[in-house]
């Protein structure tokens, strides 16, 4: 795992509980962007993880 599938995970974490906050207490529609943005984060992350799984198994037969 590199650092860049560490920084889209921590910043999916970030901003999904920052726009939990927001939504909650302030600005609903600016709290819920960026529970979208940090689902998305999130998504990247797993997508990254995957591959790199792929990655491993597909090395892991020569």
């Amino acid at each position: 795992m590199n650092g860049g599938t560490l920084i889209l995970g921590l910043s999916g974490l970030f901003c999904f509980f920052a726009g939990a906050y927001l939504a909650a207490t302030h600005s609903r529609t600016t709290g819920i962007a960026l529970m979208s943005m940090g689902l998305i984060f999130q998504v990247l992350c797993l997508r990254q993880l995957k591959q790199a799984k792929n990655k491993d198994t597909s090395d892991a037969g020569r």
